[in-house]
């Protein structure tokens, strides 16, 4: 009998469906510290643009769309976001932040420290730009 690969895939696919494998699945939790940074830069992300910073608006959308991939299969929904009147009120908000992130980034006992210590340089850097 001749064995092609469609069978061998199908029939891992259903020892995989069976729970015939050694490690088990695990269900993803959301996680507070990553909601909460992604909707500070859901929030940030609106403001920048707003006030005509396009480049620090996208920085802030490029983390959002890594924070919501971390978050899978959790969905986290858009709320109403603050708006900011200037450029120093702006800045003032990605100092606090970035704060926020490394604060997220001291206290994870996750492997996201990574993540939030990049977003908590990338938001301080907007914040010395922006003053």
């Amino acid at each position: 009998m001749f064995t092609t690969r469609r069978v061998l895939l199908v029939g891992a696919v259903a020892l995989a469906a069976a729970g015939c494998t050694r490690e088990t699945a695990t269900i993803i939790i959301a996680d507070p510290d990553l909601s909460d940074a992604l909707h500070t830069a859901r929030t940030l992300a609106h403001n920048a643009e707003a006030l005509g910073y396009s480049d620090i608006a996208q920085d802030h959308l490029t983390h959002a769309a890594t924070l919501e991939r971390l978050l899978l299969p959790n969905v986290v929904a858009e709320e109403a976001v603050a708006t900011f009147a200037d450029a120093a009120a702006l800045a003032e908000a990605e100092a606090e932040a970035s704060i926020d992130a490394v604060y997220a980034c001291l206290g994870t006992d996750t492997d996201f420290a990574v993540v939030f210590g990049e977003i908590a340089a990338s938001r301080a850097a907007h914040a010395a730009v922006l003053a």
